[in-house]
């Protein structure tokens, strides 16, 4: 795995992550009833209800607590690998940063406290963990697709997957799958020890760590 192009895209995702943050924080402060009504009907949604995006004061502190989150934070993985394969990594980070944003924004008019220390080590835990999954797999797409993660190149991937309907759903390949999974079997097993460790961590917290 070039770790050039790893760190490329793990600064791109990082990026975008942290302006999508920015925006929303920013539009709380500005116009903080019409975003908390935003959120209201964002979290009655039923695939929020599907995926049990609950914080732990709604659950018991015991083990079983746990493994929920545990298994509701494994959920976005498939999610957001799939999503970096095919180079939209971006589009998923922002996604992840607008939610994030808006937990911690709203925490004084949702949940009545504002986010403390611990709170935002949480939120940087599971930031992380999105951030690296996103990047590990847009890195293995850099090098089945042959798309480099700079400007020209992204904004032509992009524009021609939007406005192609007729070719194949699948991009063109530019080295088959199986053999750059196979060449990096090592970079996989660290990259599962990696988000194994940040999912353990981030669930152990949410439960005992406040």
């Amino acid at each position: 795995m070039n770790k050039q192009i790893f760190l490329k895209w793990f600064k791109i995702n990082s990026l975008w992550f942290i302006c999508a943050f920015i925006v929303i924080f920013l539009l709380v402060q500005l116009f903080p009833n019409i975003m908390l009504g935003f959120w209201g009907a964002w979290a009655s949604s039923p695939l929020i209800e599907m995926t049990g995006a609950k914080g732990a004061a709604e659950f018991s502190p015991d083990f079983n607590t746990f493994i929920m989150i545990l298994c509701r934070n494994s959920i976005s993985i498939p999610v957001i690998f799939i999503a970096g394969l095919f180079l939209g990594a971006p589009l998923i980070v922002i996604i992840y940063g607008f939610f994030y944003s808006l937990v911690a924004s709203l925490a004084p008019l949702t949940i009545g406290k504002t986010f403390t220390f611990c709170d935002w080590i949480l939120v940087a835990t599971e930031a992380l963990f999105v951030i690296i999954v996103a990047t590990f797999a847009s890195t293995l797409g850099t090098e089945i697709l042959g798309v480099k993660p700079e400007r020209k190149q992204l904004s032509a991937y992009w524009k021609k997957q939007l406005t192609d309907w007729k070719g194949s759903w699948f991009p063109e390949q530019k080295r088959n799958w199986r053999i750059v999974i196979k060449e990096n079997k090592k970079e996989f097993v660290l990259f599962i020890i990696i988000v194994l460790a940040l999912l353990l961590f981030g669930a152990w917290f949410e439960v005992w760590g406040y």
